[in-house]
């Protein structure tokens, strides 16, 4: 069947229509969904509809200063990057311009920060190199954090830093149209961001991390804060979560995907317009934690890819017999060299004979000398007296050597 549909990566419709046109038979939109459905090259190519799991809302943080989320951005026009640090609590960024994203240089930064602020009880993190590598592991260890990393190719598990980076980068655009200093528009863009509310928690992120208000060029008059400003924080924050979870709800769904199924992956790098939606080699789902789904292609033996469930489309089990075995190799098959061995029929009978080794040893006379290329000889003078070159010169000794005396 699936043979006969020239035109099935047009679509489900379209087929049909196709279908529809030459011929007709009982149960034909049932033969042309199973015959998609079972098609490897059209699951890959076909996108599925663009719904992401359900938001979770983590919960706010008991104080300031306590879970951190970090990002990097850039590189920039300079070569340089800005390493953002926002405490979840009261939302206070911290930028740094760093010359390399290396674990070399990020981690002397972070530890600025940690003995200006103190330690915070987890740092939130994507997957980059220097998060990964093990000196990251060490200092997190000896500091006294918990380093939390995030889920794989899923910016928007860390979505406070990354909503912070789109103002930030907005004014520095604007400073490089400008002409203008892009480091000095950096700082006060981050004087006026410390010092203006929150949307989601109603107060500035300076005062709700430093129990003060920011001084700024507007007149302002002394205020108390309430002792019912933590409780204020708290309602607002989770209204606004609230709010912004219906929202999401409209769009988003939760997903079946279990252990066990058989699913591709999305093609996240796509290097022309002929790449497909979703990598055609089959994946078997081994883990699932909350949206966290794990898959390998040799269930039992392969590496385990992670990343957010709404990066996989299920398709028939059908296709679990493509997934890729292990090769198990028995040891004596094994040969280190390719060339046969020679058994005693291959080895040859007549055998080179030997000179039998010298008694004395030769002197140094009877060691014939190499031979040395003979060269052109320049005759030499002994007379000291006047002489002619090749082209007709006379050559005479210097007066300042007439009573040199050999």
């Amino acid at each position: 069947m699936r043979s006969r549909l020239p035109m099935r990566t047009s679509g489900h419709n379209r087929t049909k229509a196709f279908l529809r046109s030459k011929t007709w038979f009982p149960g034909l939109n049932d033969a042309v969904e199973n015959a998609l459905k079972h098609c490897l090259a059209c699951q890959s190519v076909t996108d599925k509809q663009n719904r992401f799991e359900p938001l979770q809302m983590s919960d706010m943080p008991s104080g300031p200063w306590e879970n951190l989320s970090t990002d990097f951005c850039g590189p920039l026009s300079t070569g340089e990057y800005l390493f953002v640090v926002i405490d979840e609590y009261s939302r206070f960024p911290t930028v740094e311009i760093m010359k390399s994203t290396s674990a070399n240089a990020t981690i002397p930064v972070l530890d600025k920060l940690i003995s200006t602020f103190g330690i915070p009880k987890t740092i939130k993190t994507d997957n980059g190199s220097p998060f990964n590598s093990h000196m990251f592991k060490e200092f997190s260890e000896n500091t006294g954090f918990q380093h939390r990393r995030i889920t794989p190719r899923w910016p928007k598990a860390n979505s406070q830093a990354e909503s912070f980076n789109k103002p930030m980068m907005k004014a520095v655009r604007a400073a490089h149209i400008e002409r203008k200093n892009w480091k000095q528009e950096l700082f006060k863009f981050l004087r006026q961001y410390r010092g203006t509310p929150h949307p989601s928690t109603g107060f500035a992120p300076f005062s709700l991390l430093f129990n003060r208000e920011t001084r700024t060029k507007l007149p302002q008059t002394p205020t108390q804060r309430k002792s019912a400003v933590d409780e204020c924080v708290r309602q607002n924050d989770e209204l606004a979560k609230r709010k912004m979870k219906n929202n999401a709800k409209l769009n988003n769904s939760a997903n079946d995907i279990r252990c066990g199924d058989v699913v591709l992956m999305r093609n996240e790098q796509k290097n022309n317009k002929l790449a497909p939606n979703f990598d055609p080699q089959p994946y078997a789902v081994v883990a699932k934690k909350g949206s966290m789904v794990s898959v390998s292609s040799t269930p039992g033996l392969g590496k385990r890819t992670t990343r957010n469930a709404s990066c996989f489309k299920r398709i028939s089990n059908t296709f679990a017999s493509r997934l890729t075995e292990p090769e198990f190799v028995e040891m004596e098959e094994m040969i280190p060299d390719s060339k046969p061995v020679q058994n005693a029929e291959n080895v040859p009978k007549t055998v080179p004979s030997l000179k039998p080794m010298q008694d004395t040893v030769p002197v140094a006379e009877d060691i014939p000398k190499p031979a040395v290329p003979e060269r052109n000889a320049i005759p030499v003078s002994n007379s000291i007296g006047p002489y002619k070159t090749r082209s007709g010169r006379t050559v005479r000794k210097p007066a300042a050597l007439k009573d040199f005396v050999k």
